[in-house]
């Protein structure tokens, strides 16, 4: 061996060594179907519980450790990279050979041959396990904030049904009493009737009763009472199955969900909050079809839109006639994207403050209405998570629309 080999051998001994005291795992894979791994640094044993032979073998397929939901999303991002060229940057998740769960973030660059074509990728795994596990209890915390600020208004919104639901059935009580005191009393006249005629004495029992009883007051009241108490019933239903809808706090996960419905079940949750300052105003796509995104993480966005555009229109309440103003809320399907406005009739943005909006902890608000985070959490949640767009049209003293745009497929949106 010359010292040339010797020091080329002794060079990568050392890159070797290196490589496999990184956290990330190091890897070349190669286009096949399925992709199969060419390199694999040491710790991908630590990572997924199978050796390097396994994997580099073949008789542990890679995609066979990918969580079933996220396989669409991994190989979307290979066929991506595969076919342009693009680097590879996509989270997810894998279930290693104990059982347990781990998120990866899987960073790589394509690999081209002598006649430029892409053969594979070369990049690393990341275990962000850590961290995802922080970012969901802080998105935990995020929804109990929310729901904690909104309580006391869904706390009034359903004790106004359950109040006359309750005064309803006492009513519907009383009247059932005084209707089985007056059908006792006809029983007792019938039997009269049957077995010796009706007496004057029975006639003047009964009318009696049937003057105690009001029968012409019930007739009119007890279906009024009935049909309210049922109303009362589904409108309690319906914010019951809103909060349902609105909190699942665990399953903050990409899967299909239904745009307009979630929409709806936030405008139940908020409604007390902006019964006093607006209008609402809704105009949904009925043909919206479903769209691949986080719909906890957008519970939380349409949120805070709608907590923001009731106190803009609660400013200018102040400073004006004190009028109601108007919240619109929109949804439509424009190409490979939908696309949901909320528009207020507030105060608008200063320009000042637009500078300043998506930066954290800053606020024009007291410390009661906001935390400064408000508007950096919908455009993480909408630019970041979802690869969407956020716009922002205002006008000082006339209002404002922010404009989500989110790709159905949860793709990148086509750029105007």
């Amino acid at each position: 061996m010359t010292v040339t080999e010797h020091n080329q051998q002794l060079n990568w001994y050392q890159v070797d060594r290196l490589i496999s005291r990184l956290p990330e795992t190091v890897y070349a894979a190669a286009f096949t179907n399925p992709i199969r791994f060419d390199f694999l640094s040491g710790n991908i044993e630590e990572l997924t519980g199978y050796s390097k032979s396994d994997l580099l073998s073949g008789q542990v397929r890679w995609m066979d450790l990918v969580f079933e939901k996220d396989r669409k999303v991994v190989q979307e991002a290979y066929e991506t990279c595969r076919k342009k060229g693009e680097a590879l940057n996509v989270e997810y998740r894998i279930t290693a050979k104990d059982g347990s769960e781990r998120d990866l973030l899987d960073r790589a660059q394509p690999v081209f041959d002598n006649h430029s074509q892409i053969i594979g990728l070369e990049g690393m795994l990341t275990d962000v396990s850590f961290r995802r596990r922080a970012e969901r209890q802080l998105e935990r915390t995020q929804m109990l904030q929310s729901m904690g600020r909104l309580a006391a208004g869904i706390v009034h919104e359903i004790n106004t049904p359950v109040q006359f639901i309750g005064d309803n059935i006492h009513f519907l009580s009383d009247s059932f009493k005084q209707l089985i005191s007056l059908m006792t009393q006809y029983r007792d006249v019938v039997g009269v009737a049957k077995e010796t005629g009706i007496s004057g004495f029975d006639l003047e029992a009964l009318q009696t009763a049937e003057q105690e009883t009001d029968l012409d007051f019930l007739t009119n009241e007890v279906p009024s009472a009935i049909e309210q108490t049922m109303e009362g019933v589904k409108r309690v239903t319906s914010i019951v199955s809103a909060m349902r809808d609105f909190s699942h706090i665990d399953e903050r996960r990409m899967a299909p969900a239904d745009i307009n419905k979630a929409l709806n079940s936030t405008l139940i949750v908020v409604h007390n909050a902006l019964k006093y300052v607006a209008n609402v105003e809704t105009d949904f796509d009925k043909n919206l079809p479903m769209v691949l995104c986080c719909i906890d993480d957008l519970n939380q966005v349409f949120v805070n839109l709608l907590i923001n555009a009731s106190h803009a229109i609660g400013d200018k309440i102040k400073k004006d006639s004190g009028e109601l103003g108007t919240i619109s809320v929109r949804t439509c399907k424009e190409g490979a994207n939908v696309v949901i406005s909320f528009s207020d009739t507030g105060t608008g943005i200063p320009e000042e403050v637009r500078k300043k909006m998506y930066e954290p902890f800053f606020t024009t608000k007291g410390g009661d209405k906001g935390t400064g985070q408000g508007l950096l959490f919908v455009r993480t949640i909408i630019c970041d998570k979802h690869k969407g767009k956020l716009d922002c049209d205002t006008e000082v003293g006339r209002g404002t629309t922010f404009t989500i745009t989110i790709p159905i497929e949860g793709k990148e949106p086509r750029r105007k």
